[in-house]
């Protein structure tokens, strides 16, 4: 970890080349000889990562930065703030600490924070950030079940963030292939910790891992702009009979969608009416529609085009649209009502892809126009003409 890297004249070097691929400045001859090559990429790699993922840190000259692949892994700085504003706790540990993003965030809203990274020198780059933005936040190079083990202390919030990357799994879909295994380890989370926070992957199946975690009282599903970063569980002591779900679309003015998981409504079908709505990414990844239709008072399209209607227009988590024109799904029609515009394509519940429609109908883009190629349980196949709002 050299520190000449965040010296005045190398940080300003280093934020004159933000644009340069870190292989092209990887081959330059650079103006310094305190500082070798491969740190000063490093250190330009991680501010462009720093750029959009961690805007607080990317301000501030003095950071230093690990290796690309520890940035990779590390959580953003704005779903970082998220977790950190769920609860009104007064001290939590992150047992996978890495980076320390999600602990800077948490030593923000309370007043006790621990941190633990297994890495040495990964767990130097956190130490030396925790410093420089003053932050009172304790650091420690351990295993984190390890650390728990060692300590009587309980903590009001253990958070876990497992890696999915191991040695025996590139990328790893099951949570018992995760490092840490919290599988083995619920009964000393739940020991130490008032409420355990773990961080998984978008990819993991939601019934099996209520399933296997048992203790899960909330789950809440984090995208940011449209595209799922998280699964964050959330486990108690207590027995639950319900798991409360919330799905939240960062960086939008979407409502957040909360809900039972689970909960059983019946869905009603209808025609396309006034108006058309695409759930968010995060409520599509739940696949609580029939909840989502009884919170907005929303109808149906079809059993699995995912696609809903109404005549009175909501606040939605999701996109609006306003329904111009339904027209069957058939050549000739269409040809004859849009070939050669500009729209912009949708497909649920179609065989064609976007891909041979564009092609068949010769459609340039648009932002606003849109045909959603989709199913009506009363219509069968249609084309809706919309606009979105």
């Amino acid at each position: 970890m050299n520190q000449a890297v965040i010296r005045t004249e190398v940080t300003k070097y280093l934020r004159g080349h933000l644009q340069e691929t870190s292989a092209a400045f990887m081959l330059m001859n650079h103006p310094f000889e305190y500082v070798s090559n491969k740190e000063l990429t490093q250190q330009l790699v991680g501010l462009q990562k720093a750029r959009y993922k961690f805007p607080s840190l990317f301000k501030n000259p003095h950071i230093l930065y690990p290796p690309k692949v520890n940035l990779e892994q590390t959580s953003s700085e704005i779903t970082a703030v998220y977790k950190s504003q769920l609860y009104a706790i007064d001290s939590m540990i992150d047992l996978t600490g890495g980076f320390g993003i999600d602990v800077s965030a948490f030593a923000k809203a309370c007043s006790s924070t621990t941190h633990i990274e297994l890495s040495k020198s990964l767990q130097e780059y956190a130490q030396h950030s925790f410093k420089i933005q003053e932050l009172q936040t304790k650091s420690f190079q351990s295993d984190g079940i390890q650390f728990l083990k060692d300590t009587a202390e309980v903590y009001d919030l253990i958070y876990l963030d497992p890696s999915r990357k191991t040695a025996t799994h590139a990328k790893a879909v099951m949570l018992s292939d995760y490092e840490p295994n919290v599988l083995v380890n619920l009964e000393l989370l739940l020991q130490r910790g008032k409420r355990v926070m773990i961080k998984t992957s978008p990819m993991l199946d939601i019934t099996a891992g209520i399933k296997q975690l048992k203790k899960v009282s909330s789950l809440h599903i984090v995208a940011v702009k449209n595209e799922v970063k998280e699964l964050l569980w959330v486990l108690t002591k207590e027995e639950v009979s319900q798991v409360r779900l919330t799905c939240i679309n960062l960086l939008t003015e979407q409502p957040v969608f909360k809900s039972i998981l689970g909960a059983q409504h019946s869905p009603t079908y209808s025609k396309p009416q006034k108006y058309l709505y695409e759930p968010n990414a995060a409520i599509m990844k739940s696949q609580q529609f029939d909840s989502l239709m009884q919170h907005y008072a929303l109808q149906k399209l079809d059993q699995d085009a995912h696609l809903f209607t109404s005549e009175k227009l909501c606040d939605f988590p999701g996109r609006i649209f306003e329904i111009k024109k339904v027209a069957p799904n058939t050549s000739k029609i269409l040809k004859r009502l849009y070939a050669k515009s500009a729209k912009a394509i949708v497909t649920r519940n179609n065989k064609e892809s976007v891909a041979q429609l564009r092609k068949k109908y010769q459609f340039s883009e648009h932002e606003t126009d849109y045909l959603f190629f989709t199913s009506s349980q009363e219509l069968g196949a249609i084309v809706i003409e919309a606009v979105k709002l």
